[in-house]
């Protein structure tokens, strides 16, 4: 099940708010769980008992962590998180990764005459990389002490189940949302905002990432592209990905705020980035200040590695993340790479750094040209997009792309080029306060006109299309 599906939006969501606001508040929670699990296993029951169990042995070891803490064996703590973060990432690398892994040694040891065994492939369950995470950080804060654990395990279950960013993120760590399982407000006003907030989302989705998606899958799908056609079909994929990837975020945030929790944000225009550094101050927040926090300063902190070397291992891993090929542990050693050489040069920016067209522009180039290792998740494949985007393959005539766009997939593709000019041009900033953008701090008027049609617009389109998943499901 899908935010941007017909039996989401006019049967579970309604169903649940309803259920959600009937009963007292000392239920809530087991309504959480009882809706989570049920659009968890839409997609495949069998999955949901190993959700379930996850679930289960990070709150039994916070617990374990906790009571030796209590008791002062810091030494003995540390053992159960050890275990526990083994468990976690032993569940994750069998599913993610076994299959991987077997490839490459076949393929090492093919020249040598060695016949290796072969694995079935194992199906990725929805959302593993984002609730194992997230699993993870509960257990390492317990055992940090910035944290308390509940001995409620429904609490816990939904602050791992929590639907709207079950599957995507944004990455929630417990010690931000703890006091809210407990105790949040509800109100009209937060109830209007995230409802706002979500129709924000489903129009990025809908209306622009969807409209964009047959001429990305064109571009990617094309075994030798020319120059012109490969130079288009990379922006296009790279508009795709924000307004697809950013539109889930919203409509996470804004179901979150219907349901009174406030839940950190997960972009903050991240194509206005003037270096790399500054790219991941502003793209999929909550992994980068997971990977700061959980990767980057104990590997510094130990001094297991110097902070440039720390920072290449840690961006390494964000792509392995992302995807188990070599062309996704390359894409994060683009980035890794990439910002060690901003650091040496002094050309890092943060996000308060006064804005500049030509860092800028820099910037979003190189952002372009770490696409292809991304999209296809193939290193050979990858490598003939690059020899198209140098002219290897010829100049090309977008031949492909006039026949393949229709008049609203083009005026799609011009509504999320004028979206990244004027938010450019506007640089919306974060209240300090409440962490959420100027424009749904101020949605009246004209602005709510505005969001009333496109949301309608995008009822009509979904309507009239097949599924479309979220790209960001297959991580």
């Amino acid at each position: 099940m899908v935010f941007s599906s017909n039996i989401f939006l006019f049967l579970f969501l309604p169903a649940f708010l309803l259920l959600y606001y009937i009963v007292g508040a000392r239920w809530r929670s087991f309504v959480i769980v009882l809706g989570s699990y049920l659009f968890y296993s839409w997609w495949r029951p069998d999955f949901l008992f190993l959700f379930i169990g996850i679930t289960y042995w990070n709150y039994w070891f916070g617990l374990r962590i906790k009571a030796n803490l209590d008791n002062g064996n810091k030494q003995r703590a540390f053992r159960w998180l050890t275990v526990g973060v083994i468990g976690n990432l032993s569940t994750l690398g069998y599913f993610k990764y076994a299959n991987f892994g077997v490839d490459v040694i076949a393929a090492a040891l093919e020249p040598l005459g060695i016949n290796t065994f072969t694995l079935e492939r194992i199906i990725l369950p929805l959302g593993i990389s984002f609730y194992v995470f997230q699993a993870i950080s509960y257990i390492v804060d317990i055992y940090r002490k910035q944290a308390e654990p509940t001995r409620n395990f429904i609490d816990f279950a939904a602050f791992i189940a929590l639907f709207p960013q079950l599957i995507a993120g944004p990455i929630v760590r417990y010690k931000l949302i703890d006091l809210q399982l407990k105790q949040r407000t509800h109100s009209m006003e937060l109830f209007s905002l995230g409802a706002s907030r979500f129709m924000l989302g489903f129009v990025k989705k809908v209306l622009i990432a969807d409209s964009l998606a047959p001429l990305n899958v064109m571009f990617i799908t094309e075994s030798e592209p020319q120059v012109l056609d490969a130079w288009l079909g990379l922006l296009i994929s790279i508009m795709q990905l924000y307004f697809d990837f950013s539109g889930y975020s919203d409509m996470a945030i804004g179901l979150g705020m219907m349901m009174g929790f406030r839940f950190p944000e997960n972009f903050n225009q991240p194509y206005l980035a003037q270096s790399i550094t500054e790219f991941w101050q502003r793209w999929h927040m909550t992994l980068a200040d997971f990977l700061r926090d959980y990767v980057y300063m104990p590997l510094v902190r130990r001094r297991f590695a110097g902070p440039l070397v720390a920072l290449i291992y840690t961006m390494i891993l964000s792509g392995f993340w992302h995807g188990a090929s070599f062309a996704f542990i390359f894409w994060g050693l683009f980035f890794g790479v990439g910002m060690v050489l901003e650091r040496r040069f002094g050309l890092a920016t943060k996000i308060n750094t006064p804005y500049n067209f030509w860092r800028n522009a820099r910037t979003f180039l190189l952002l372009n040209l770490s696409m292809p290792l991304f999209y296809t998740g193939d290193l050979r494949h990858s490598l003939d997009i690059y020899a198209g985007l140098l002219g290897f393959n010829g100049l090309g005539s977008l031949e492909g792309y006039m026949y393949g766009t229709s008049l609203m997939t083009l005026s799609f593709l011009l509504v999320g080029l004028a979206w990244m000019v004027i938010a450019s041009r506007i640089n919306l900033r974060y209240y300090a306060n409440e962490g959420q953008p100027y424009f749904m701090q101020h949605v009246g008027g004209f602005s709510a006109l505005l969001l009333w049609v496109g949301f309608v617009i995008a009822l009509t389109r979904l309507a009239a299309n097949s599924f479309s998943p979220f790209l960001y499901f297959q991580f």
